[in-house]
């Protein structure tokens, strides 16, 4: 009896960790991601958020965030984007919230790692989920 239950639980955990492995592949573009993950602080200053399963990458994190901050940056008409101050959440989930300043051609000079939005957009291709 005891082994019936070992097992049951062993392969219920390892159905959990399968589709939550499914779920750290997926992208949410800006378009579908509501409304409460963009925040405009003041004319072109954002704070863009993602969030994602606990069990996502710091490194796919990092590319869903730089892509969202992309699509904004595109969205609102401008051409590149400076992402600032950085505040991470780790729970049962990851949220990570960025300051974002937004600039239009021509290039602004002297802005260190400052994002050409078209070039991320274009590196940062996601693929769908393959569940």
């Amino acid at each position: 009896m005891r082994t019936n239950r070992w097992k049951t639980g062993l392969l219920f955990l390892m159905l959990v960790a399968s589709l939550v492995g499914c779920a750290t592949a997926h992208y949410t573009p800006l378009s579908e991601a509501g409304n409460n993950v963009v925040e405009q602080l003041k004319g072109n200053v954002y704070r863009v958020e993602y969030r994602t399963s606990a069990f996502t990458s710091q490194e796919q994190l990092d590319r869903y965030l730089r892509r969202r901050c992309a699509e904004l940056t595109l969205r609102e008409g401008h051409d590149y984007f400076h992402m600032g101050g950085r505040l991470d959440v780790l729970g049962l989930s990851r949220r990570t919230a960025m300051t974002v300043t937004l600039y239009k051609n021509p290039k602004p000079v002297g802005i260190p790692d400052l994002q050409n939005a078209k070039d991320v957009f274009a590196e940062t291709i996601i693929t769908p989920p393959s569940n």
